[in-house]
């Protein structure tokens, strides 16, 4: 899984056939959810600027394949079982979807907050992740949209140990960012047992 996902996300064009292959791998994979997640989170935060977008593409198409899956086999997930599925995978993708939103707007260029957006407006016509989720990413799109004006105030009106406040979304998202805080440190204590064990996924 992970060789192949290092191939599409390097490549200089998104091949669809690669995709296709990616998506496969990991719907058979899906017992191994914490580790599938483990890896393309590491792996989108090591990737250079112009690579990110594909690993985007990534996220999009194995959650869409799970998501499919799920309504297909009326799959109920939890996020405690000793083994995934395609439901707890998307559970489990959830609890790093902030921070691939974060990254993404974070390079700071025009493409990458459209193709962010794109794949927001995605989701929500497909209803890939819950309307909590989706709501909390789309104020996280919106909060960078905001800064701009923020900065452009005069001095004089803007308290400078305050000028940067209205980006932060926290008061706000508790009830969404704690269960996801919580996915995230799971996902991080995986990634010891995940580099172990990334040479058995590769040869799939």
């Amino acid at each position: 899984f992970e060789s192949t996902l290092k191939e599409v996300v390097h490549a200089k064009r998104l091949s669809a056939r690669k995709m296709t292959e990616l998506t496969e791998i990991s719907l058979k994979l899906m017992d191994r959810d914490t580790q599938l997640v483990s890896i393309l989170y590491r792996t989108h935060k090591t990737l250079p600027p112009n690579a990110k977008i594909s690993s985007l593409y990534v996220f999009d198409a194995l959650a869409r394949a799970a998501r499919h899956q799920v309504s297909k086999q009326n799959l109920i997930g939890n996020i405690h079982s000793p083994k995934g599925n395609a439901a707890t995978f998307l559970l489990k993708v959830e609890g790093v979807l902030e921070g691939l939103f974060q990254d993404m707007l974070a390079i700071g260029t025009a493409e990458s907050k459209d193709k962010t957006q794109k794949i927001l407006d995605i989701w929500a016509k497909g209803n890939t992740f819950p309307s909590a989720i989706l709501a909390q990413l789309t104020k996280l799109l919106k909060g960078r949209e905001e800064v701009p004006e923020i900065e452009l105030m005069p001095l004089s009106t803007v308290n400078p140990a305050t000028a940067t406040m209205p980006t932060s979304t926290a008061p706000n998202s508790t009830s969404v960012l704690d269960p996801q805080a919580a996915l995230l440190a799971l996902l991080t204590q995986a990634a010891t047992a995940t580099m172990a064990s990334s040479s058995e996924c590769a040869s799939y």
